[in-house]
């Protein structure tokens, strides 16, 4: 039986701000990663663009934006396993939500 909890309906404190449907799309491409669907890149993208949006629009620090994301991903993969195979797409999404955030802002 598949213990993992990608599909959970919590949202962490600190990430409340971000749109729920939001949340859930990171929550369905989480499932399908660990699922070995490795062609993601678009919806990662979609996703560090909402989650910019978000942060703009509630004048969020772009600190407070990497701790909601942390959060959410703490959440989303609570077991140590399913962290170090989520590793890969958290660092391109934490990457592509910084470098949105700042272009967003120039």
């Amino acid at each position: 039986m598949d213990q993992r909890m990608v599909g959970h309906e919590h949202i962490a404190h600190e990430a409340m701000w971000i749109p729920v449907a939001t949340v859930a799309t990171l929550r369905d491409v989480s499932s399908r990663y660990l699922d070995g669907d490795r062609n993601l890149a678009g919806e990662v993208d979609a996703i560090a663009a909402a989650v910019v949006n978000a942060a703009h629009a509630g004048n969020h620090t772009p600190e407070r934006m990497l701790i909601a994301l942390r959060e959410l991903w703490r959440e989303l993969a609570p077991s140590q396993h399913d962290r170090l195979q989520l590793s890969a797409l958290y660092d391109h999404l934490v990457r592509r939500t910084i470098d949105r955030y700042y272009n967003a802002s120039v």
